[in-house]
């Protein structure tokens, strides 16, 4: 849709349904070890290990700063769940981490 003309994008949301259908989606995830989620956060100490700033809001649940936990090595690749395969990630470093370009952090 970004790659088309705007005039068609519009054509298309003008026609498109307002409410959409629903999927059924089945996926495989993994029982993450909290441990390591929480001493990684905790090593952190509520800075990026990425981009060294400061996480950019606290958790409404326990006012703890907000930062994401990253596998080095992704899970789904065969990537342990441990302290020494993880980094905590502000949200958009995490989302370069995946989306960006280079991909990933080492």
């Amino acid at each position: 849709a970004l790659l088309d003309k705007p005039e068609l994008r519009r054509k298309r949301i003008e026609n498109a349904r307002a409410i959409p259908n629903k999927i059924e989606v089945i996926s495989v995830s993994f029982a993450r070890n909290p441990d390591v989620v929480a001493e990684v956060l905790f090593l952190a100490n509520g800075y990026c290990e990425y981009c060294k700033n400061p996480a950019p809001f606290v958790r409404r649940a326990n006012n703890s700063p907000y930062l994401e936990v990253h596998h080095k090595k992704p899970l789904s690749e065969g990537g342990e769940d441990t302290v020494a395969n993880a980094v905590a990630l502000c949200p958009n470093c995490h989302r370069k981490a995946h989306y960006g370009w280079p991909r990933g952090f080492k």
